[in-house]
């Protein structure tokens, strides 16, 4: 009888662990799940018009991202994989802003982030561009950020550390590239008043690691003319992280050397309208991609080389403060 009522006791247990262990994968938690996202080849992305065919591959890397369930978190807390990582929702939303606003201004970026590639790369390629914009516009000040109570809604940047800026992408490639606790110098037109402020970076909120001044901004009056046209299928990538390879793929297609050398080669970083590749977050998940993806190279900014290089292995490195030193050592190592 004994014996009968412990079987009964132990599948009941059991039917109770197995139902929480279905119901942890469907009930959220305020988490999102970092990991390893996607290494793609960039040439099925960008067509430019009446392109060079070539037989490397310049990949975009990205980091993956998804709503954490009940089971990642328990998971994820116990076992510390080594290829995930929980991270606040909070910690990633600017104040005030939802997921959607935060998506659509991922979206934004993403379209200058092309924007800036195409005038790059047409530029090196021997190419007349024009890309013009008036600023970034101030279109909220948060109240945790440097520029509270200094800059306003309306105000229009104009420029950042004496670089003239454009676009918004301008403002956020600049002053991502600095440390936190860095003063930066802005010149703002307000009305037809040109001011400057002085304002320290700092970590907000929902801008985790990465510094701030605590505005978010748009593009105001931006107009291009681009040689020729460039097709882009990019419908679930948003964000700029992707600039720089964006530029070399564009740049690739428009040039009859393959600069590959036949090689298949990943990377990020943002880039501005200068060429300078800027720093991104989550380079550790990228690398993890590009080494699943069997690349023989991988592109990586200045500011990331470190935490890079603790990821990268075997995989071989190339650390860039701007596009010309990819393409001059792509140009001089001839076997990679």
């Amino acid at each position: 009888m004994q014996k009968k009522n412990f079987k009964n006791l132990s599948s009941k247990l059991f039917g109770i662990i197995f139902v929480l262990f279905v119901i942890s994968h469907f009930v959220p938690v305020p988490y999102q799940v970092m990991e390893p996202g996607v290494a793609e080849e960039l040439s099925p992305m960008i067509e430019v018009d009446s392109a060079y065919q070539n037989e490397g591959e310049f990949l975009l890397t990205a980091v993956g991202t998804k709503r954490a369930m009940a089971w990642d978190y328990f998971y994820i807390t116990l076992f510390s994989p080594s290829d995930k990582e929980l991270s606040s929702i909070r910690d990633y939303l600017p104040e005030n802003m939802d997921l959607n606003q935060y998506i659509e201004l991922m979206a934004e970026l993403m379209e200058e982030s092309k924007l800036q590639a195409q005038a790059v790369a047409f530029e090196k390629a021997g190419y007349q561009v024009q890309i013009s914009g008036e600023g970034a516009l101030v279109v909220q000040v948060m109240e945790n950020g440097s520029a509270y109570n200094k800059l306003e809604q309306g105000d229009l940047i104009k420029s950042v550390d004496g670089k003239k800026v454009e676009m918004a992408a301008d403002a956020v490639n600049i002053i991502k590239n600095r440390k936190i606790g860095d003063l930066v110098e802005l010149k703002v037109l307000r009305e037809e008043e040109l001011l400057e402020f002085n304002l320290r970076t700092v970590e907000l909120e929902g801008n985790k690691g990465s510094p701030s001044i605590g505005v978010l901004i748009s593009s105001q009056g931006l107009e291009y003319d681009i040689p020729r046209k460039v097709n882009f299928k990019t419908e679930n990538i948003i964000g700029p992280s992707a600039g720089g390879v964006f530029t070399l793929e564009i740049y690739n297609q428009l040039t009859e050397r393959d600069i590959t050398n036949g090689k298949k080669i990943a990377g990020t970083g943002t880039i501005s309208l200068d060429g300078k590749l800027g720093r991104i977050d989550g380079v550790k998940y990228k690398i993890m991609a590009a080494k699943k993806a069997e690349v023989d190279l991988f592109i990586v900014p200045k500011e990331n080389y470190e935490t890079a290089a603790q990821f990268a292995g075997d995989l071989k490195l190339i650390k860039a403060d701007n596009i010309n030193d990819v393409l001059n050592y792509l140009k001089q190592d001839q076997s990679l």
